[in-house]
């Protein structure tokens, strides 16, 4: 059944993209009645990158995108498309959230859709991390072996790759969508196994900066398993007298990985040029929540080896560390 609620537009389409029907505020929004909508392509209205979504799931999805009106002005707009399960034909529901600013009246109707995308986005979240922190609990609570855990892991980690699609999103939106956030993730990662080409460390130093304890004894946790000796730094400063150090003492760290920004000190970026100085041949890994940033974007012109996403899994870790190390 389609949405009564006029709160805010919706739009009904189907797996070929096609407008089904509307709700009264998406004829209001987009000038149009009813029967002129329904029909047309949805891109004739809006760019969503409809089209690639023959896989889309059952969750929710984010889009950020730029309407033009009839009037001649132009809005910002945050899209929540979700997929109508219980028809035998899967129609898709998208919900257009109007953040652009403006008058008393627009900056009224901008802060109820922010509140209310708020609200949505939490909610999905949410049910996120109830697949995430339920995974973990049966793992803790039970005794399982082969297929059983594995499909257990997935779940989890497929929750979390979810989860990154959201923020990725809410951080594009924070900086006014101006770059698209590539999907680092797209499916659960398989185990490294034994034989895997690319190279594995045998007791290689690693200098590890990192801010916020919970990442870094997770990183620590993950590096030690893939076989590097780490040390763990919360500040740039201290990146440049170990490294330092380091090399007086003959046994110079192979591979840095640097967080992008650092509370209250220096990072990534204010530590890199220096660190050059010191050894213009360094292989340093770029490391961010930001991952649609200039820097994480832009990070091979920066000085860095490679870039890495986070939240990441140790395949992710080994992938980087490897692409850096090939450079």
């Amino acid at each position: 059944m389609f949405p009564s609620n006029d709160s805010f537009p919706v739009i009904k389409v189907d797996n070929q993209c096609t407008i089904v029907d509307c709700n009264t505020r998406a004829c209001e929004f987009f000038g149009l009645e009813t029967q002129e909508i329904q029909g047309k392509p949805l891109s004739d209205y809006l760019n969503t990158g409809c089209g690639t979504k023959g896989s889309f799931s059952g969750e929710s999805e984010y889009i950020i995108s730029r309407f033009h009106h009839y009037t001649g002005s132009v809005s910002d707009v945050v899209i929540m498309w979700n997929r109508d399960s219980g028809q035998e034909e899967h129609f898709h529901y998208l919900t257009i959230f109007d953040v652009s600013s403006g008058g008393s009246a627009a900056d009224n109707t901008r802060s109820e859709s922010i509140k209310n995308l708020a609200g949505r986005m939490a909610h999905d979240f949410n049910n996120i991390l109830a697949g995430i922190l339920g995974s973990l609990s049966i793992l803790r609570e039970g005794d399982f072996t082969g297929n059983e855990y594995d499909e257990l892991i997935d779940n989890a980690e497929e929750g979390v790759i979810r989860a990154r699609r959201i923020t990725d999103k809410m951080l594009l939106f924070s900086r006014g969508g101006a770059n698209p956030v590539p999907d680092m993730h797209t499916q659960p990662s398989n185990p490294i196994q034994q034989d895997d080409s690319g190279r594995r460390p045998d007791g290689e130093r690693l200098l590890l900066l990192d801010d916020n304890p919970f990442v870094a004894s997770t990183a620590i946790g993950m590096l030690v398993t893939l076989g590097y000796i780490v040390d763990v730094v919360s500040e740039g400063r201290d990146i440049l007298a170990k490294y330092t150090k380091a090399m007086e003492e003959g046994d110079p760290y192979r591979v840095v990985i640097m967080d992008l920004t650092v509370e209250g000190g220096s990072g990534g970026l204010e530590t890199i040029n220096d660190l050059l100085k010191i050894d213009p041949e360094a292989v340093v890994i770029l490391s961010s929540g930001f991952s649609g940033s200039d820097a994480m974007l832009n990070y091979k012109s920066l000085g860095f080896k490679a870039s890495l996403a986070k939240p990441y899994t140790v395949r992710e870790l080994y992938e980087a560390l490897n692409t850096a190390l090939r450079r």
